[in-house]
């Protein structure tokens, strides 16, 4: 097989994947388009970028899922490969309905149909009828959705296309049911869940799950209801399907309030407010600074061809000022007639000439103070998006249980001693929002360069056991035990808030992915330069994707062994402030097996 068949099965693995697990997806399809573009294959390429946006769709990502989306329509517009292209238009399309902006996406739908007039291309007729039901469904239109939907079933059953034929049966089970026709509702979905189970599409699964539980809720089957939820859950969860997963735990909150369960209720809404906060910044986290951007950079460009313009006119008038210069000097007599107009014609020239020097290099500086703004411009972008994601994951979660916790005891639903039993629990989540909030700070201070490094003379073996004991607490609801096997001083040179604030995250996620009755183990070896600080757990341990994130650029963050949620922002500040200190981070895991993360700091 040569390199782009190879490149383009993979990237037909990819798009199989989108919908059953997209992070598979993703990791496919952007290391096919690294090869793509290495090997200059624009077709591959533009593939590499739809399936990119239907992947991060799929995990309702819109800003990246938009991205890369107006990438492939860059690749495929006005190209022969006329599928691809209106396949292009209907991605961004469906974003634009999810995010609510209806008018843009009606425009992409009829443009796609415009499209399928320039050839014969009925596949894209069907996906166009699709994605129209989808746009009438949310819009309140329909009778003309359930005829969309009626003409793409048509088509799919023709092509033997089961997998959208389930996208539509569901859409039209939606349809029924906010007619009030839950009979006829019921009995699309129970046919889009037979396609759905038989082509593995989790995430449709997923949402006719919730489409049972509506209909099953609205005949008065509250425990049917609860019971098709409860399957729901976890195929959203698994995809971080965020806006299914608010109207399951809204419904579920619903029937418990309706079954006078109000503790049970409370929960429900709590998991709402998180998944709110999720689905804003995976929403809106970048897309105004973004937008903005780029059309800023729209402007630069037409600037740019305006200048180009105006030299071309200023080149004209120099033509025309030396052609002028000759008839005007015909006449004038013999040599000194003649000496003159070359004397004028060579001052025409040398002015033209610096003229144009100048306009060449107003242009470079123009291009380069373009690339400079969009850089920032993307680095607020990027900033920006992190904070809103940092605040909104851990900050407002216990913050909101609290709230509704000393609601229900001010309305006398929740008595002093039930609040006593639940109030533990909430010291706990508490005091991870106090560790994540001074992270954050720490972090945000680093990133606008609010923070200097003191580097001092530190001892080693006592800062360890400064932090073990603020650890003590933690490790002693898992009964794990904090090993410190530093028995020498060793000296380093480094900042000593910034060190205990290392060893604090450190321990912190060795206590977290260790399970119950483990120890942690903490000891320091060292050579002529460095002194190597080890934290090591036995705990569930990491493959070697997840490392590779944790060691790149980009966020990383994982459940505990007791469902211990985290920002990924800890080890973030540890590389950083290793970095800023002088020295290294390294980490060794073997999944199931613990993991060894070693800290290089320079003595003293």
């Amino acid at each position: 097989m040569t390199d782009s068949t190879v490149i383009a099965t993979n990237l037909v693995k990819a798009y199989k994947l989108f919908l059953t697990t997209p992070d598979s997806s993703i990791v496919i399809s952007k290391r096919s388009l690294a090869q793509a573009l290495e090997q200059e294959l624009p077709y591959l390429e533009g593939y590499s970028y739809f399936v990119l946006s239907k992947a991060y769709w799929a995990k309702a990502n819109y800003r990246l899922s938009t991205e890369y989306g107006f990438k492939a329509l860059k690749a495929y517009e006005n190209t022969t490969h006329v599928f691809h292209w209106g396949e292009s238009y209907l991605s961004l399309a469906r974003t634009f309905v999810d995010l609510k902006n209806y008018d843009q996406a009606r425009a992409y739908l009829k443009r796609a149909h415009l499209l399928t007039i320039k050839g014969d291309q009925p596949h894209l007729l069907a996906d166009v009828y699709r994605e129209e039901s989808m746009l009438q469904t949310e819009t309140g239109a329909y009778d003309s959705a359930l005829i969309s939907a009626d003409k793409g079933i048509h088509l799919y059953e023709a092509f033997k296309d089961s997998l959208n034929l389930s996208i539509l049966l569901s859409r039209k089970s939606k349809v029924f049911f906010l007619l009030k026709r839950y009979n006829e509702s019921a009995f699309y979905n129970r046919a889009a869940v037979v396609l759905d189970k038989l082509v593995d599409n989790r995430r449709g699964l997923g949402i006719c799950y919730l489409q049972a539980a509506q209909n099953a809720f609205h005949t008065h089957q509250a425990d049917s209801a609860l019971f098709f939820l409860d399957k729901s859950i976890p195929l959203n969860r698994a995809l971080d399907n965020f806006g299914t997963l608010i109207k399951v735990h809204e419904l579920k909150a619903t029937i418990f309030t309706f079954k006078k369960e109000p503790l049970l209720a409370v929960e429900q809404y709590k998991l709402v407010s998180q998944y709110k906060d999720s689905l804003y910044n995976t929403e809106k986290a970048g897309q105004i600074q973004e937008m903005q951007s780029l059309y800023e950079l729209e402007l630069k460009n037409k600037t740019i061809a305006a200048l180009g313009e105006e030299n071309a006119q200023q080149e004209s008038l120099v033509h025309n000022q030396r052609l002028l210069t000759f008839v005007m000097g015909a006449g004038i007599v013999l040599l000194a007639a003649l000496i003159i107009v070359l004397f004028r014609l060579r001052n025409i020239q040398s002015r033209a000439n610096s003229e144009l020097q100048e306009k060449n290099r107003a242009i470079a500086l123009q291009k380069e103070e373009i690339q400079a703004q969009a850089e920032f411009l993307q680095h607020l972008n990027d900033l920006k998006s992190k904070l809103f994601s940092v605040i909104s994951h851990d900050l407002r979660g216990p913050i909101a249980s609290l709230q509704a916790l000393l609601e229900l005891l001010t309305s006398k639903k929740l008595t002093p001693d039930e609040f006593v039993l639940f109030s533990d629990k909430l010291k706990t989540n508490l005091g991870v929002t106090q560790r994540t909030l001074e992270n954050l700070l720490s972090w945000s201070m680093s990133q606008m360069e609010g923070i200097k490094t003191d580097l001092k003379d530190v001892d080693v073996k006592t800062t360890v056991e400064d932090s073990r004991r603020l650890l003590d607490e933690q490790a002693s609801r898992k009964n794990i035990t904090i090993d410190n096997q530093i028995t020498d001083s060793i000296h380093v040179r480094v900042d000593q808030d910034q060190f205990q604030l290392i060893l604090r995250n450190l321990m912190h996620n060795a206590i977290k992915f260790s399970k119950a009755n483990q120890k942690v183990v903490v000891r320091a070896v060292k050579d002529e330069r460095f002194c190597h600080l080890k934290v090591i757990d036995a705990g569930i341990g990491m493959n070697q994707d997840e490392i590779n994130l944790i060691t790149g650029s980009e966020y990383f963050t994982k459940v505990g062994t007791q469902q211990e949620k985290g920002t990924g922002l800890g080890l973030l500040l540890c590389k950083e402030f290793v970095k800023r200190n002088g020295g290294q981070l390294s980490i060794h895991s073997e999944e199931g097996e613990g993991t060894e993360v070693t800290i290089s700091i320079p003595l003293m």
